[in-house]
């Protein structure tokens, strides 16, 4: 059966930041919310949001823009340390992710859209912690109107 083009990038998407953040927890699709005093951190959440579909861009092909983000969590000692701790892990991701592209035919480069940064309040965790959510596109190409890759 053929892989939807969406779990084939998600999956790809997951295996780069497994690779090249080792140190780091990676989830996917998670919708508890991080419990930020108890699990390991840093620790990373990939989820697929957005799908387009582009039919006229060449003849024959479906140019689809698949969009992704990935949170990040951190927790240190002080404030200072979760903020600069969110700059790290956010650089990390753009080293990772920006410009890759996936060695499955018809995906192509990831580019960066933005992110967030967000130290948590003391009503949200008792030690200090914070998150970053980096959003993501990814080009993929495929037949007209098929969501599988070819």
């Amino acid at each position: 059966m053929p892989t939807p083009i969406r779990e084939a990038a998600l999956a790809a998407i997951a295996d780069r930041l497994t690779a090249e953040l080792p140190g780091v927890v990676l989830e996917r699709a998670r919708r508890a919310p991080v419990d930020t005093d108890k699990e390991p951190l840093p620790r990373l959440v990939l989820t697929g949001t957005d799908w387009e579909a582009d039919e006229t861009a060449e003849p024959g092909s479906t140019h689809y823009s698949l969009g992704f983000a990935v949170a990040g969590y951190v927790r240190d000692a002080t404030d200072l340390g979760v903020e600069q701790g969110l700059s790290d892990l956010h650089a990390s991701l753009i080293a990772a992710l920006a410009g890759w592209t996936p060695a499955l035919d018809g995906l192509g480069e990831v580019s960066e859209q933005g992110a967030e940064f967000r130290l948590y309040d003391t009503d949200e965790s008792a030690k200090p912690a914070g998150e970053v959510l980096a959003r993501f596109s990814m080009l993929a190409i495929a037949p007209l109107g098929s969501p599988y890759l070819p």
